[in-house]
Formats: structure tokens, sequence, C-alpha cells
């Protein structure tokens, strides 16, 4: 005896009824042939190479006025420049050292809180040179003057001078 189907059961095999069916028209070949352009007639390739754009070539002198004034600028005035100059080294701490195999740098702190990181042998922008450089000190010459800036090591603080927390000596039950 053949019970009749609920409306979603019977839905559900119409879906995929029309499935199957769609699988087996893709299987026969139904649509796989591809419609192709009309061919063209080939170009001579000289004459492809006779068309090629070439950039034009522009002198050094000719961008020069774009590197001296930003394009974006509505004042087209240079923008400033941020390089810090140090008077002198009375600012300025020892604030790290990296020493390398081939790497030696001296990290600096400036009385107004900015970094500057100075390899051996480099000069800063006011004329002192890195001269030598040990795990704690900074040695830099100018003009014949030498000064030499030291790492500042940490201390511990004192001891603490209060009592350490004690437990009450009641016996447990």
């Amino acid at each position: 005896m053949i019970r009749s189907l609920p409306l979603f059961e019977s839905v559900l095999t119409g879906i995929a009824a029309a499935l199957g069916l769609g699988i087996a028209i893709i299987a026969c070949g139904v649509g796989s042939s591809p419609e192709w352009l009309p061919a063209q007639a080939r170009l001579n390739p000289a004459e492809g190479l006779a068309k090629s754009l070439v950039a034009p070539t522009v002198t050094l002198q000719n961008l020069a006025i774009s590197w001296q004034t930003p394009l974006f600028s509505t004042d087209r005035s240079p923008d400033p420049s941020t390089a810090h100059v140090v008077s002198n080294l009375t600012g300025v701490t020892l604030t790290g050292v990296l020493i390398n195999v081939d790497l030696r740098i001296a990290m600096l702190k400036r009385a107004d809180g900015s970094t500057l990181d100075v390899h051996q042998g480099q000069t800063l922008p006011n004329g002192w040179t890195l001269q030598t450089l040990t795990p704690t000190h900074a040695t830099f010459s100018s003009q014949g003057r030498t000064q030499r800036l030291s790492l500042h090591a940490l201390r511990l603080p004192p001891p603490s001078l209060t009592p350490p927390i004690s437990l009450s000596h009641e016996s447990t039950p």
C-alpha cells in the first residue's frame, strides 16, 4: 500500500528530480561547444613594433623642481627639516650600547626626550664624532676636544625597614 507524501517531502522530491535532470543535461554535453569570435587578420610583427609608444626622456635638471617643492602642498614650499641639531653634548645621555661582531652603536637620549642611534665613526649633526665605544662608555671628539658619556647603572632600592608579615601562633584543631 502506497501512502501519500506530505507536502514538504514532495517539494524536496521535486527539487531532487530537477537537479538530477540538470546533471543529466550537462553530462550529455548540451551547451559545451563554445562560440568563437570571428578570426581577425594577422598583424605584421613589424607594424606592431612601430605602433608601440616610447616614454619621453626627461633630464635630471627638469626633475629638480619636483624634488625641491612638494607636489601636494598648497604653498609648494619644502617640508621643514626634521633633523635635530645638538649644540653640544651637555644635554645628551648614553642610554644603551649595542656591540656586535660587525656593529657598534651608541643609543643616546637628548634633553627634549628624543633618541638618536650613532654608529661608531659616525658624526652627529653638531660635529661630534663617536670615536670609541665600550659596554659602559662612549667617547666623542670634536675639534681636538673629547668628551666621555657613561651608562648610568641602575641600583636596587635600599632594603625595607618594615617588618615582614608574621602569622599568629595559634594551634590548629
